[in-house]
């Protein structure tokens, strides 16, 4: 779809025509994925140990659902587009949805069976964080949605770190993200209340302005 778009001009009738059969096929893995997750929420960890070709399969089907959605708002928000179409997304809740159905239920599954999953979760953190920075880079109109989220990925990221080195550097990733997302709403207490959270115990002064600024 990508190529398509940018290798010819496109009708409003042949991008609505793209979006619906984007859609369709998005539903039909969504509901999938919302199946299996469901399914794997209500098992204990003892009673389904996942083996390494159970989560590829399932980081697979998710890899799927996100490719899906991020077609659907590039197409959705595309130069060509209608005010209609471009409305689409919010209607649709579609940037509520990536997080809700496509990112963060797999990612409470790997949590939940951690020491085991531990390398499949830093694929699909990974997986995620590219899919999200490519939603902030082409899709702007939802970038204060995608800098919440690329924070949130990279406080996942940041939580199963052993190595100090590592932690760090996620941890200023995390901070970056939340420093833009201020820019953005400095008279919101939100980001400064998360920045607060991710302040490394060193900058004991940093953090207790970013608390008084969440209040």
């Amino acid at each position: 779809l990508i190529k398509q778009l940018k290798a010819k001009p496109i009708s409003e009738e042949q991008l609505a025509a793209e979006v619906a059969g984007i859609y369709a096929g998005l539903i039909m893995v969504e509901d999938k994925c919302i199946e299996v997750d469901d399914a794997q929420s209500l098992s204990s960890p003892t009673e389904t140990k996942l083996h390494n070709q159970q989560w590829q399969a399932l980081i697979a089907l998710h890899r799927t659902l996100l490719h899906e959605y991020y077609d659907f708002l590039l197409a959705s928000q595309h130069p060509s587009a209608s005010p209609g179409l471009r409305r689409m997304a919010s209607e649709y809740h579609m940037p509520t949805r990536i997080w809700c159905r496509g990112i963060h239920p797999l990612l409470e599954l790997l949590r939940r069976r951690l020491p085991e999953s531990e390398e499949h979760m830093l694929t699909y953190i990974f997986l995620a964080y590219n899919i999200m920075t490519l939603l902030y880079e082409t899709v702007p109109a939802f970038q204060d949605t995608w800098v919440k989220y690329l924070d949130n990925l990279a406080r996942y990221r940041m939580a199963i770190e052993d190595d100090c080195l590592e932690m760090e550097v996620w941890t200023s990733v995390s901070r970056d993200w939340y420093f833009r997302a201020s820019d953005k709403a400095l008279t919101t207490g939100g980001p400064y209340h998360h920045l607060a959270i991710v302040t490394t115990h060193n900058n004991a002064s940093q953090r207790l302005f970013n608390y008084s600024k969440s209040i």
